[in-house]
């Protein structure tokens, strides 16, 4: 070091880019480190790139609000690339904190974002009903093991990039009350993965109307709804029509009811379906699958006890379902199911039971039982698990 030049001393003041990690120094050290890279540095408007990884858990959330606020509250920040990784490693003797981001004002100063990648210990708060949310130059956004508040706030969001082109969450978390995050209570929704990703338009301009040049290509979901809640159904209403693979968990009954009357969800885009259901009847079925125009596969699962199916069967043609499997951790006795697939599946092509046990009697009844399907060859699999 003592060969370098005095005069590249003070040249970090200028960099175009920040990006900083506390596992590379001893601890404690990485604040004063920090405090002092953000107080000194000469231009922090002009920085297009911030990278802060901490797996240290003892700063606490002021301290990161005071890193993270000097560089995107300026009037005019350049800023392009915002990553952001909070350990979620509990620490003992430490009071649990979370970082509470609130995007809509980062909205307001941070334009040029193209970039960006949060994980960790973060709390995304809900964006209130009347606030626009618009990053006109944001093309990835990528969410992993963070909170949310609010079930329209993902929605708020993909509103508000037009260039957008990834969209990915993994293992993160959605409630109506943030302090639910901090007491480790479980959310009312789990989103195990979301992806979207979205296409520029073969004419490559915009549209007359200003929209943009991106459209969405149909993605895949995972959802576990835990609690009966608002939050879960406008989560689901936000990605009726973006998504064409759904696998969603642990759905309940009194959940699924007495919602959305109108008929104004429908699954337009969605070919792929896995439903794992509870030991009681889900009135799921008539709002997943009954308002599905496009399914082509279905999984069913359940637990051992199923009653009463023909009451909460959606009265519907499946006129495009080719392949349906039912996995059932007992014994097989639901006929109706079977009955009501193979009558209402037009073009069925392969009908997959997986079960526990099944009688003679039953396994006769399957194999005879009368089909609408006149697609040829057409198979039912039993599978003695």
């Amino acid at each position: 070091m003592r060969s370098v030049s005095t005069r590249f001393r003070y040249l970090w003041r200028s960099v175009p880019a920040l990006d900083l990690r506390d596992n590379e120094y001893r601890p404690h050290a990485f604040k004063k480190i920090m405090d002092h890279v953000v107080k000194n540095h000469e231009n922090l408007a002009m920085v297009k790139r911030f990278r802060l990884l901490c797996f240290d858990c003892s700063y606490g959330e002021p301290v990161i609000c005071r890193w993270v606020d000097l560089l995107t509250t300026l009037s005019r920040s350049n800023l392009e690339v915002f990553r952001i990784h909070l350990s979620r490693q509990i620490v003992r003797n430490l009071p649990p904190s979370q970082y509470h981001l609130n995007l809509s004002r980062m909205n307001i100063t941070c334009q040029k974002l193209k970039t960006i990648w949060l994980s960790g210990k973060i709390v995304i708060e809900e964006i209130p009903i009347d606030v626009c949310v618009f990053f006109p130059c944001l093309k990835t956004f990528r969410l992993k093991v963070v909170s949310i508040v609010g079930g329209n706030t993902l929605n708020k969001l993909l509103s508000g990039c037009p260039l957008l082109e990834i969209f990915k969450v993994e293992d993160c978390f959605i409630d109506s009350d943030r302090d639910r995050f901090t007491n480790f209570n479980l959310p009312e929704v789990t989103i195990k993965t979301l992806y979207l990703e979205y296409l520029v338009k073969p004419s490559g301009i915009h549209d007359v109307d200003g929209d943009s040049n991106h459209v969405l290509s149909p993605g895949s979901a995972s959802i576990q709804v835990t609690h009966q809640s608002k939050v879960a159904l406008d989560l689901l209403k936000s990605i009726c029509n973006m998504v064409k693979d759904l696998v969603i968990d642990n759905v309940d009954n009194v959940l699924f009811k007495n919602i959305d009357d109108n008929g104004a969800i429908v699954w337009q885009n969605l070919t792929h379906l896995v439903v794992k259901l509870n030991g009681s009847p889900s009135h799921a079925l008539p709002f997943l699958v009954g308002r599905a125009p496009n399914l082509v596969s279905l999984v069913l699962e359940k637990g051992i006890m199923w009653d009463n199916m023909r009451l909460v069967l959606p009265s519907v043609s499946c006129s495009k379902l080719e392949t349906v499997k039912i996995i059932v951790s007992g014994g097989f006795e639901e006929m109706e199911i079977v009955e009501y697939f193979l009558k209402n599946a037009s073009i069925l092509k392969k009908l997959i039971l997986c079960y526990g046990s099944i009688s003679e009697e039953m396994r006769a009844m399957i194999v005879d039982e009368q089909r609408a399907s006149g697609c040829e060859p057409f198979r039912i699999t039993l599978v003695d698990s």
